[in-house]
């Protein structure tokens, strides 16, 4: 065989052999890709199915429960705290009583300005009172002996200030209080802290 001829051999070998492993990494890579694809699939899913039971199983926003501080209109709004509920609550005097058939209740809340600003409103408008019978009930402004009604329900915070007081309801002897709900009129906070009873 002349050198020519083994030249060509030699080149038409390693040519083959390269051939091969080209080959095998195109059918490794096609292989691989596909498995990939596969593995990619079911994650997807599975992340699918966790993310939609997620909002159903913890909701974002939970209920407070009384002691427990909510913000109100975010981390520059208010912080709003329901210290206590107050069942039944007496009036201030002999001559304050409520109407036949019902009983005074005091929600006793502090308010703390977390803004930049100064806030005021007014916290009988603000409280909601939701009774075991699905009612809202709205302030009675009669005042109790156990607590005092802001500055009659009004109050003035600057940035960094607190104040205390109740907001004082009528409601049927036959009902309880389920939730408090506290919502600025304003309007310049627009979130609702909201606390189970008890």
């Amino acid at each position: 065989m002349s050198s020519k001829e083994k030249s060509f051999f030699r080149r038409h070998k390693v040519s083959s052999i390269i051939g091969v492993i080209v080959a095998l990494i195109i059918i490794g890579s096609i292989s691989a890709g596909g498995n990939k694809t596969t593995v990619t699939t079911t994650a997807s899913k599975a992340g699918t199915s966790s993310s939609s039971n997620k909002p159903s199983s913890s909701p974002l926003n939970s209920t407070a429960h009384v002691g427990s501080t909510v913000d109100v209109g975010g981390s520059k709004g208010l912080a709003v705290t329901l210290n206590q509920v107050i069942d039944p609550a007496s009036g201030v005097d002999q001559y304050t009583t409520a109407d036949a058939g019902k009983r005074f209740v005091a929600v006793d809340v502090k308010i703390v300005n977390n803004g930049t600003a100064a806030f005021n409103d007014d916290a009988n408008s603000d409280v909601t009172l939701i009774g075991t019978d699905n009612q809202s009930y709205t302030a009675d402004f009669s005042s109790v002996s156990e607590c005092t009604n802001f500055n009659s329900g009004q109050y003035t915070l600057a940035p960094g200030e607190s104040t205390t007081g109740c907001v004082v309801f009528q409601v049927p002897d036959a009902v309880k209080a389920a939730k408090i709900q506290f919502q600025t009129q304003s309007g310049l906070l627009q979130s609702t802290g909201e606390w189970l009873v008890p």
